[in-house]
């Protein structure tokens, strides 16, 4: 069966020793992207990161048919902060920002909290989405992305746009937006992930 998006990502470490940035991507009929920042420079970092994602996809496709995608995300994350918890951070709080977009049927559904950004573009118009969870109208031409804190803080809008309108694949997008967040060379940059997906046909 053909793909029905085309799916791009990038990372960076930045000024890190760990990369604490973890995600995962599914396509097909229906897109699938997680990802996961552990925030922190530091091996707990990136194995709440790695926790956080597997578990997610564990708990997404072992669900139950026909449940609601947004009222399904909820407790999923309910269910990894419980378990990242008693894990990793024995019974305190995680330094944790984690975003999810599912694409089925023309709607995106989201879910994003933490200092995680996830955005849409039609072509003209860039839109983050401030909510914590939402769905929106999703086709041909547009983009959807998920941004972790150390990218989005590197570059401006009109830097990211600028690289979203590049008629060339995601994958090369989200190079060009992280060769970009790397010419500026700034000297606290933290570990930067960049996933896009389009609409293929």
């Amino acid at each position: 069966m053909k793909d029905k998006y085309k799916i791009g990502n990038a990372q960076s470490i930045g000024s890190y020793y760990i990369q604490s940035n973890y995600f995962s991507t599914k396509n097909g009929n229906c897109a699938l992207a997680v990802l996961a920042d552990g925030s922190i420079d530091h091996i707990n970092g990136r194995r709440c990161a790695v926790l956080a994602v597997e578990a997610f996809i564990r708990g997404f496709y072992n669900s139950p048919a026909g449940e609601r995608v947004l009222a399904l995300f909820d407790s999923i994350a309910a269910d990894i902060l419980k378990e990242i918890r008693e894990l990793v951070y024995i019974g305190k709080m995680p330094c944790l920002s984690f975003s999810v977009m599912f694409i089925r049927d023309k709607q995106l559904f989201y879910y994003t909290v933490g200092d995680n950004k996830v955005f849409i573009y039609d072509g003209r118009d860039y839109k983050v989405m401030k909510e914590r969870r939402g769905q929106a109208d999703f086709g041909r031409r547009m983009t959807a992305g998920m941004f972790s804190c150390g990218a989005w803080e590197a570059l401006q809008e009109k830097e990211i746009v600028s690289c979203l309108q590049k008629n060339i694949h995601p994958f090369d997008k989200a190079q060009s937006i992280v060769m970009g967040i790397n010419k500026k060379n700034r000297k606290k940059t933290g570990n930067a992930t960049v996933i896009l997906v389009e609409d293929a046909l």
